[in-house]
């Protein structure tokens, strides 16, 4: 898996899906800066399923990408692809109040 952070925007029927691959963390800011003027759908879905470590500047990034969406446009986020790890993490930080997680998609 590589570690450099990337961002993939896909068009997909009823929403927009962000790929997410490699490490989150503070070389990530300029990438999280600008997926809130990306998201234009009602349904935003983070993939998670190619992202490796995520460490307090990442949740930081996280945190504050989701809320700057959830005021500008108030579309729902999903988050999938989540490891046992990141759900845990995500659950003791909070980002599960601004997002939700769809367990059913892998």
């Amino acid at each position: 898996m590589d570690t450099v952070f990337a961002v993939e925007r896909i068009e997909e029927e009823g929403g927009v899906t962000f790929l997410l691959r490699g490490n989150i963390d503070v070389h990530a800011e300029a990438e999280f800066r600008s997926i809130p003027d990306r998201a234009t759908a009602p349904v935003i879905r983070f993939d998670f399923s190619q992202v490796g470590r995520i460490n307090s500047m990442g949740i930081a990034h996280l945190l504050r990408c989701f809320k700057k969406i959830k005021d500008t446009t108030r579309s729902e986020i999903i988050l999938s692809g989540l490891s046992t790890v990141h759900s845990m993490l995500f659950k003791t930080t909070g980002v599960f109040l601004l997002a939700s997680h769809d367990s059913n998609r892998p």
